[in-house]
């Protein structure tokens, strides 16, 4: 049954007052005449419509400068319209036919062409603001070349224009592709301003103002986890799920704010919000490692307070390097449910565009999403894709440098908030700048198991309590006691599974399962591990070789002695 909208609901749509200072910021570019025109890079509808009703009803500070302007607003569906002030009504421009009789064109002027046209005269004219927003570029839909090319040469015009600075005439562009709808030239020339997703302050106004209308009477601390659930969305986006989970739930439920917030965020393509289920108890072995990290990261995250009163930052970047299948992202991940933070998977295979400019807007937006939701891990696997600048002799190097300049200066940012967790498994192909210290705190090999982490493993998938009594997994029917089982992996599986990655072992147990299974057993026995390993296979010299070469990598990132030397030991 779907909630009824309340009346004050319908009635209190501009009660909601949010901060004005991005408008204020490339306004301060206009006054200074740096350029006429203003472009604000945001997609999000609560924004446009903020903007429209800030010039209908100008704040005090700027009310004599602005009250007098002329609205007008054109998008490729509405066309051109003036926007009227009493009431942010819009009304259709009308053009004159040669009888000098008005027509309205069916009410709309649609055709960018025509109305830049227009608009020319009327900037030079009047003191007049005109707003641009939603085009597209090209692509498989959008505006098309020929019109492009108009409104780069019109935006290039009124840029530095006389006439505009006469008038005090604006023009502004709205959208979240100024990147590839201009060219350098143009963001050059044009005052363009990043708009921030959202304050805390903003989300906590969005959020009492919802409180009041469907009075779930929230208390503070409610609130506030409320602000930090919806933390990354824009504000339309945020108010559509917290409407939506109180029209499920009947109250504002973090745990479907939560769920809705990850559908809304992996349809980007390029982020996913994961909730890790498992932590370090899953990971067999590798002991080394989780002690240097739990040391290292968790105890400084988990004592702030000390470490800031020992002026100790706090860990900003780890890269995890090795072969593949040795469980770097499982260490990443039970990283983040250690310390208790959202865990931001940054989809690497699907940031680069054909088109261009895209690439660089994709790598824009997650950052800034990333880093609304942070402090959080910003897991980047496969890191290397970005992490080696390139000469630009095509469209397609000048699209991988830019990315890598991007990350570079994520990266290097000291105001940086996302603590990022790269992986690799070819830390020799990242450039020197990408990983230097102050980029990456720690770089940490995770290198194939020795015995006593690859019975470690073996035991955690067959579902064997550790002596501590944790078990990660479901526990299974063998066919003997856990202990002499374990004392038959010890002796007999162990020493033939020399240089297996960890994802090997778990698919070694996962073909005993199926014998067993195959063979109606209603336990699994010895007999199933044995016929396991006759059937996997592994080019044993290759892996030995592989080894050497991923030694002398750790000798050559790993920059923490002591550690070094610990698994030295242990290899």
């Amino acid at each position: 049954m779907w909630l009824k909208l309340p009346r004050s609901d319908l009635i209190g749509l501009n009660q909601l007052d949010y901060s004005n200072e991005w408008i204020l910021k490339g306004l301060r570019k206009r006054k200074a005449n740096y350029s006429m025109v203003i472009c604000f890079e945001t997609w999000d509808p609560t924004r446009i419509e903020q903007l429209k009703k800030f010039f209908c009803n100008p704040p005090e500070q700027i009310r004599e400068e602005y009250e007098d302007h002329r609205i007008y607003i054109y998008d490729s569906w509405d066309g051109l319209n003036r926007i009227e002030k009493m009431t942010g009504e819009l009304k259709p421009v009308t053009v004159e036919t040669k009888s000098g009789l008005q027509q309205e064109l069916d009410g709309k002027i649609r055709d960018l062409v025509q109305c830049l046209n227009i608009m020319d005269s009327t900037l030079k004219k009047y003191n007049t603001i005109f707003i641009i927003h939603g085009l597209i570029l090209d692509k498989e839909v959008g505006i098309l070349d020929k019109e492009r090319s108009y409104l780069l040469s019109a935006l290039r015009k009124w840029a530095l224009s006389k006439d505009l600075i006469r008038t005090n005439s604006i023009v502004i562009l709205i959208g979240g592709n100024s990147s590839s709808l201009l060219n350098e030239e143009l963001r050059n020339l044009i005052a363009v301003t990043d708009v921030e997703i959202a304050t805390d302050a903003e989300y906590l106004n969005l959020i009492n103002y919802l409180d009041g209308i469907f009075q779930a009477h929230l208390d503070d601390k409610c609130k506030q986890l409320c602000l930090l659930a919806v933390k990354g969305l824009n504000l339309h986006q945020a108010e559509a799920i917290l409407r939506e989970s109180y029209t499920i739930k009947r109250t504002f439920d973090l745990e479907e704010i939560k769920t809705l917030k990850g559908e809304l965020v992996k349809k980007s393509g390029v982020l996913e919000i994961e909730d890790p289920k498992e932590g370090f108890e899953a990971i067999g072995g590798y002991n080394e490692v989780k002690m240097f990290i739990r040391e290292k990261i968790v105890n400084v995250l988990q004592n702030q307070y000390r470490a800031k009163k020992f002026a100790i930052p706090l860990p900003r970047g780890i890269l995890f390097f090795g072969p593949p299948g040795t469980g770097k992202t499982l260490f990443a991940k039970a990283l983040a449910k250690k310390i208790q933070l959202p865990f931001i998977n940054m989809r690497t295979e699907n940031i680069y565009s054909k088109w261009l400019g895209e690439t660089g807007q994709r790598i824009r937006d997650a950052v800034k999403i990333a880093e609304q939701m942070s402090p959080g891990i910003v897991f980047i696997d496969e890191i290397d894709r970005f992490g080696r600048r390139t000469s630009a002799s095509d469209s397609a190097s000048e699209e991988t440098r830019r990315a890598f300049s991007q990350l570079l200066e994520w990266l290097g940012n000291p105001n940086r908030r996302a603590i990022i967790v790269g992986t690799t498994n070819k830390p020799e192909h990242l450039d020197e700048a990408f990983i230097r210290t102050g980029r990456f705190d720690y770089k940490i090999p995770i290198l194939y198991p020795d015995s006593a982490a690859r019975l470690d493993i073996l035991r955690v998938h067959l579902g064997i309590p550790d002596k501590n009594g944790e078990n990660s997994k479901p526990r299974l029917p063998l066919e003997m006691s856990e202990q002499d089982f374990m004392h038959f992996i010890n002796n007999e599986v162990v020493p033939k599974t020399e240089n297996y990655t960890g994802a090997e072992l778990e698919e070694l147990v996962t073909r005993a399962k199926r014998s067993a299974f195959e063979r109606n057993a209603e336990k699994i026995g010895t007999i199933d591990f044995e016929k396991s390993l006759k059937s996997f296979r592994i080019n044993y010299e290759e892996r030995k070789n592989q080894l050497e070469t991923y030694w002398k990598l750790a000798e050559k990132f790993t920059d923490d002695a002591v550690f070094l030397a610990n698994i030295t030991n242990k290899i």
